[in-house]
């Protein structure tokens, strides 16, 4: 009875081993931090920024996974590092000229090739000056809309058309920064514009738009008189990354803007998020810029 029980002991060891040794690797160090984009305006670029902590195992891809409606399969850009686990990736302008939204999440793999992935999020893509109405809350991976299969070079519509998407894979632009996230030849003027909404607690937003120039000197002193009109912006670029803040003053209430910028080979990519406070409560602004040297 003994050699019975303990022969059944061993047994049940090597089956428990086995199955914890067959166990896919735990995505639970594995994390991605994202603040939504919720509104783009057509015809201009879109920046995607995402910080990835993969703890002990190093980040092998981090990809931007976007459709243009629910019927529509996903296209996929490589999301490229962009320093101090920074990850950035865009939509060129050809991409939002035609499209009134996207939907769009972000996938995480490590070296040991677990994954980890954000909720689908939902883009409005407004004219410029056009009242926005506020973008749906973020969709749960559970929704019954599942992810088909990848087209290269587009994505499948309704009846099985594909539609042609610019930008290919390399919607990171290349990158301008080495494995170790310095930038090299970051130095000169950029020009480009900038486009920043505006919503008002309980209103839609309303969107505008004027050219600008970016500076950054060979110390990595990044500063713009015209980004935010009638303030001058002064920071630091770290890695590829910079992040400018100033305060203004509207009709109805005070707020905060803060430009988050990355400079990817000769040109800058950049969203603009901040809060506006008011008597009736909290709004929001967002928007983007774009530059090139």
């Amino acid at each position: 009875m003994k050699w019975k029980y303990s022969r059944l002991m061993q047994l049940s060891l090597v089956v428990l081993f086995g199955a914890l040794a067959a166990r896919p690797v735990s995505a639970e160090a594995l994390q991605i931090e994202h603040s939504p984009i919720t509104l783009a305006v057509k015809g201009q670029e879109v920046l995607f920024r995402a910080l990835v902590k993969s703890g002990d195992q190093p980040v092998k891809t981090v990809t931007l996974y976007y459709a243009v409606s629910r019927d529509a399969a996903p296209y996929k850009v490589a999301m490229q590092h962009s320093g101090a686990g920074w990850f950035t990736g865009t939509l060129s302008a050809d991409i939002t000229t035609g499209l009134n939204q996207i939907l769009y999440y972000i996938e995480a793999r490590n070296a040991a090739d677990a994954t980890v992935e954000t909720p689908w999020y939902t883009i409005a893509v407004k004219n410029t000056g056009s009242p926005a109405a506020t973008s749906p809350a973020p969709e749960a991976k559970g929704h019954s809309w599942t992810k088909p299969a990848l087209i290269a070079g587009g994505v499948v519509l309704a009846g099985g058309a594909v539609l042609a998407l610019a930008g290919g894979g390399g919607g990171g632009g290349g990158g301008s920064s080495s494995s170790d996230g310095t930038t090299t030849n970051a130095a000169g003027t950029y020009n480009g514009n900038v486009t920043l909404c505006v919503q008002p607690p309980g209103s839609s937003s309303s969107c505008s738009a004027h050219s600008m120039s970016i500076s950054i000197d060979a110390n990595n002193l990044v500063s713009s008189d015209t980004l935010s009109e009638g303030h001058h912006l002064e920071g630091r670029l770290s890695g590829a990354n910079f992040l400018l803040v100033t305060s203004v003053t509207e009709t109805n209430g005070t707020g905060e803007i803060q430009y988050l910028g990355t400079v990817i080979n000769n040109r800058i990519a950049g969203s603009i998020q901040g809060t506006l406070t008011t008597p009736t409560g909290t709004g929001t602004y967002s928007g983007n810029f774009s530059a090139i040297k």
